[in-house]
């Protein structure tokens, strides 16, 4: 589903309405289409688990916009080089996956005869990684004269983004809401200026359930930064719990890399600076639950970034 490369088809002049001509980097012309079509775009995984997320995405999409064609593309050059050398994890060790970046998809899509491409972010925050994917689409569109390419927004971008993600979030965890215990969200962090949307989201979880709590990879400061999980025992010290029951899970639309590793492993490691949120809240006396869900998996999420995806598809 996901080698676009693969799948690539020679499209004959006839079976295409041209209406523009352009040239692509061997200087060969290009006749641009008027076929339509959707790119899904993510960090990517070389992680088992998160294929299973990504095939839901892809299924919702397919719902959504039936009888589109879905293509996908991951900005990690890290995760590519993996899958594309057979050195992902799991039942993926030694499997060569051909995925391409949002560039190549882009590109091939034009090639086929997409001359109307709707691009939809799968980040959680409009952080780095969704401000070079807005490059490389304007580089696309300048390159291509007469493509139009929309984009659309990442999960966390409006006030009304943040009240539906806080309110799916409060219903998934509906259980420990009901027993008074903590949630403990870890999103990944960054040190883009929309850092801010994981403090406003937990504004609004908040609001439904105090004892949410969000915290990042890139906290600031170990044990000194309020979003680094030595931030977030300080604050967990203070309440007056009925029980030492915690939960966590990742901010993050697949649980993946950091959800293993950063949030969830017995990495053995007797240096806090090393140990895992895991690690550290069974150190302080904490029983952990671990939910190793991402966005992803859950529908309600989909909907919200399927619904900037049909924003998107109405600029075109």
């Amino acid at each position: 589903m996901f080698s676009i490369r693969n799948l690539f088809l020679t499209v004959s002049a006839a079976a295409l309405l041209f209406t523009s001509c352009d040239k692509d980097d061997d200087n060969n012309e290009i006749k641009v289409g008027d076929k339509e079509g959707i790119l899904l775009v993510t960090f990517g995984s070389s992680y088992e688990a998160p294929q299973a997320t990504f095939e839901g995405i892809d299924k919702s999409a397919k719902t959504k916009f039936a009888g589109e064609e879905i293509r996908w593309g991951y900005t990690s050059d890290i995760i590519l080089n993996k899958l594309r050398q057979g050195n992902g994890e799991g039942s993926l060790k030694g499997k060569i996956i051909d995925n391409d970046t949002p560039e190549e998809a882009l590109k091939l899509m034009i090639e086929e005869g997409y001359g109307k491409i709707s691009v939809q972010s799968l980040h959680v925050i409009p952080g780095e990684e969704f401000d070079e994917m807005l490059e490389t689409v304007e580089e696309i569109e300048a390159l291509h004269e007469g493509v139009e390419i929309s984009v659309g927004k990442p999960l966390l971008n409006s006030n009304e983004d943040l009240v539906a993600v806080a309110k799916a979030l409060a219903d998934k965890f509906s259980a420990q809401v009901a027993a008074g215990e903590p949630v403990l969200l870890m999103g990944h962090g960054t040190p883009h200026e929309n850092d801010k949307k994981y403090a406003e989201l937990e504004v609004e979880l908040k609001k439904l359930y105090s004892n949410f709590f969000i915290g990042t990879v890139e906290g600031i400061g170990f044990d000194k930064g309020e979003t680094s999980i030595g931030g977030i025992l300080t604050k967990l010290s203070a309440l007056e719990l009925k029980s030492k029951n915690v939960t966590i899970s990742p901010l993050m639309s697949i649980a993946g890399d950091h959800a293993n590793n950063d949030m969830n492993a017995d990495t053995g490691e007797s240096d806090p600076a090393e140990q895992s949120w895991r690690e550290r809240l069974v150190t302080a006396g904490y029983k952990v639950t671990d939910v190793m869900k991402g966005l992803g998996d859950y529908n309600e999420i989909n909907a919200i970034w399927l619904s900037h995806l049909d924003e998107a598809k109405a600029k075109l």
